[in-house]
């Protein structure tokens, strides 16, 4: 799988790690929630995601976010299963250079 590199403000670094796996956490209970059609949580998993996104210096997570709460709000079921692998992707292949 191709790495995604993104460059980071240094600033962050202490607090990445909790941040990566926070958000990890949260994509389980996403997929879990959608196992159940629970649409609001998917909603709210999507507006702090896109929230929070480019805070952290990952502006894709954000855009996913974004992409994810109105895949909720529509309750369009298959799009939000395929953004939470989209998520789940860039959490695992981001490549992490603080500068």
């Amino acid at each position: 799988m191709p790495r995604i590199p993104v460059t980071v403000d240094p600033e962050l670094e202490p607090i990445m790690a909790r941040y990566l796996d926070l958000r990890r956490q949260e994509l389980i209970a996403l997929k879990a929630a959608l196992d159940k059609e629970d649409y609001d949580s998917v909603i709210e998993f999507g507006h702090t995601l896109k929230g929070n996104g480019s805070s952290y210096g990952f502006p894709r997570l954000s855009e996913l976010g974004r992409e994810l709460e109105g895949a909720g709000a529509a309750r369009d079921r298959d799009a939000a299963i395929e953004l939470a692998g989209e998520v789940g992707y860039f959490l695992d292949n981001v490549d992490i250079t603080f500068g």
